[in-house]
């Protein structure tokens, strides 16, 4: 009974025993060496099939590169039909990237010593132009006296698409709860997803349902460099369609254009004839709080169908952590500011006043405080009501960010008091400093056309290195001659 199990090796070996024999005249019964010949036929278009239709594709090559041999496996990774491949070298035929060619030289000089590699991951160049990474372990072998290269490759680029995807909402997930900032926040974003996706020309857009309105908080583009502000109920345009509706929106040019003419769309921003525009909603608990789009002025087929699932998955992830830095800012901005005016509240406006005093001391500068209440402020409230004594105190503030530096800091601290600080200021500054603002009241008295004037009474003080005084001190002496200031303008009055 014939023994299936034997090796190539083995039937190989028997073989030439027997044409040994044969040609000695020992063995002249030629029935066995057919045989065993058959056998070894059957071996090897057994091992052929194997070789054929293994899913990993399954090459031979020689030392320089050339290849010899090779599976369907093979020919499906990349694209080219085995009669191509035979002779060229993966060099002359540019499958590797050229970052890989150093890596896939020592592959090939390992084997030349007889030493396995792998598995190596490499980025492949297939015959459409389409890129692929694929993980490739090689082995030396010995054919008929000649060292050879076997390499088996794996299609893994799918794995890495899904890696990468995952590094980047770990990432995104992992900054929206650090202490960035959310307009720290908008580029990490922008830089993650550039990694799954071509985000070029990336935008990010929220809804402001209080204000009506939709803004662009990040915006990076390569023919718009301003995204307006614009009503969001009555606006219609790609981004504001995604959002009303709640789903993604893959748009070439020819849509679009077809969707103006229809009156879906109203035109806003650049186009070219080979556009595509990729927008996905960002949700949060199926509410859309805005969008996210990215877009091609160049290939219009830079986006599929795949694209938009891969921004919708990452569109939730992206929602989460604009919702989650917009909650933390809030919480901030009511510990850290007054709710009705804008302006620092009492006690944050301390410790800014504070942190500014240690500056002045170390680097020996001088700072000016300024503390001012609104005349009468009473009786608008007992004449007109609370609710106009509120938009005093708001114009009031407003009147403060539109006529100080940037670095100043206004504070509220409490009724109609504030406190004014100027970093790298002295009493030197204090009559150009009310010059400004009563030039500035002036101009509000003029707009607002009431049966009142609006005034203001301002007490300074200053702080000096080389004489330090402590916070309570310096706004007692501010808030005294505040108090001088009211009592010589009723003097005047008479």
């Amino acid at each position: 009974m014939k023994d299936k199990s034997r090796t190539k090796a083995e039937l190989l070996k028997e073989l030439e025993v027997l044409r040994e024999e044969r040609e000695k005249g020992v063995f002249k019964d030629i029935t066995k060496s057919i045989q065993v010949e058959k056998e070894l036929k059957d071996s090897e278009e057994r091992l052929k099939i194997l070789f054929d239709y293994a899913p990993d594709a399954v090459y031979i090559s020689d030392l320089k590169g050339r290849f010899i041999d090779g599976n369907k496996a093979a020919e499906r990774l990349i694209g080219y039909k085995k009669e191509e491949l035979i002779g060229k070298s993966f060099l002359k035929l540019k499958l590797l990237s050229l970052a890989d060619i150093p890596k896939a030289a020592k592959t090939l000089a390992k084997s030349i010593v007889g030493k396995p590699t792998g598995p190596d991951e490499f980025v492949l160049n297939r015959k459409d132009n389409s890129k692929i990474t694929v993980e490739i372990s090689t082995y030396p072998v010995k054919i008929k006296g000649k060292i050879l290269a076997l390499g088996i490759a794996r299609d893994i680029t799918e794995r890495k698409k899904a890696e990468i995807l995952n590094t980047a909402l770990y990432n995104i997930s992992r900054a929206a709860n650090s202490e960035i900032s959310l307009n720290q926040l908008y580029p990490l974003i922008h830089k993650e997803l550039n990694t799954i996706i071509d985000a070029t020309n990336f935008y990010i857009a929220l809804v402001d349902d209080k204000e009506d309105k939709i803004f662009f908080p990040y915006h990076q583009d390569e023919k718009d460099n301003v995204f307006p502000i614009v009503k969001y109920s009555t606006t219609n345009t790609l981004t504001t369609y995604v959002i009303k509706t709640g789903k993604s929106l893959l748009n070439d040019n020819k849509q679009y254009n077809k969707m103006i003419a229809q009156g879906i769309l109203i035109p806003m921003g650049s186009t070219t004839p080979q556009s595509i525009w990729l927008g996905v909603p960002l949700k949060v608990e199926n509410r859309a709080i805005g969008a996210m789009a990215v877009q091609s002025y160049t290939d219009p087929n830079l986006y599929t169908e795949k694209d938009v699932k891969l921004m919708e998955f990452v569109s939730s992830q992206v929602a989460t952590a604009i919702q989650r830095k917009q909650m933390e800012e809030e919480l901030q901005k009511l510990a850290h500011y007054d709710t009705l005016t804008g302006s620092y509240n009492r006690g944050y406006g301390l410790a800014l006043l504070e942190r500014e005093l240690k500056f002045d001391q170390r680097r020996k500068t001088k700072s000016l405080l300024a503390y001012t209440d609104v005349d009468d402020f009473k009786d608008i409230n007992d004449t007109f009501g609370h609710e106009e004594g509120d938009k005093v105190l708001i114009q009031v503030t407003s009147l403060f960010k539109s006529t100080l530096r940037d670095i100043d800091i206004i504070c509220r601290m409490g009724g109609d008091e504030f406190l004014l600080i100027f970093p790298d200021s002295s009493l030197k500054d204090s009559a150009l400093i009310k010059e400004r603002l009563n030039k500035s009241l002036v101009q509000l008295n003029q707009t607002r056309k009431k049966p009142y004037k609006i005034d203001l009474s301002i007490g300074l003080s200053e702080y000096d290195p080389d004489n330090p005084q402590s916070i309570d001190e310096l706004i007692r002496i501010a808030d005294n001659k505040m108090y001088e200031d009211k009592k010589n303008k009723r003097c005047k009055k008479g």
